[in-house]
């Protein structure tokens, strides 16, 4: 059974990004018994807003070394077989909140004796869902697909599929009611674990 981790980055529990990645695992759960564990990265009690630099994590290798919710959280990212990352853009670029938290991934990270990077990332199926006010060309998807990029490139993950849905607002009611997007929605999940 996939263990999956889905980290929402809104402030909003319920806003547009939380509820099409809510549809995202009904595909998901379509497609095959899963286990969920939905965390809310604007919620993390935090000791710092990211990674302080202290580089703890490099002689632990693959646990962050800060005593707060969100080491305990990414000490515990090898155990999912999926990550779902739900952020909205705001301002041209992914949530603060969410960036916040994936921040500390670099506790996942370190190199090998030729200087290669290691992670256990490299197990784990990523995707996103984000959500925009703006349509693709105008809202600063592309900083949010470059930055995924980056993300798969270093850690050596798979390339990471987007869902992205423009033309969202505060009310997530827009999302729900829409047929065509619940259709996308549902076959991104299931295809997840294709």
């Amino acid at each position: 059974m996939p263990n999956v981790l889905l980290l929402t980055g809104s402030p909003r529990s319920h806003g547009s990004s939380s509820t099409l990645a809510e549809i995202v695992l009904e595909g998901m759960r379509e497609a095959a018994d899963i286990q969920v564990e939905r965390v809310d990265t604007a919620r993390l009690e935090n000791k710092h807003r990211g990674c302080s630099s202290c580089y703890g994590c490099q002689p632990a290798k693959f646990r962050c070394m800060i005593h707060d919710a969100t080491a305990r959280l990414i000490n515990r990212v090898p155990e999912f077989q999926v990550i779902v990352l739900a952020t909205l853009i705001y301002f041209f670029n992914l949530s603060a909140q969410l960036k916040a938290c994936t921040d500390r991934f670099m506790a996942l990270c370190s190199y090998d004796d030729q200087g290669q990077v290691i992670s256990p990332l490299r197990k784990i199926h990523l995707a996103a869902v984000v959500t925009s006010e703006g349509d693709a060309a105008t809202s600063g998807l592309e900083v949010v697909q470059l930055w995924l990029k980056q993300l798969s490139d270093f850690t050596g993950t798979a390339p990471i599929p987007i869902l992205h849905q423009g033309h969202c607002g505060r009310d997530a009611g827009p999302t729900l009611r829409d047929a065509e997007l619940r259709t996308r929605a549902l076959a991104f999940g299931r295809d997840l674990l294709a």
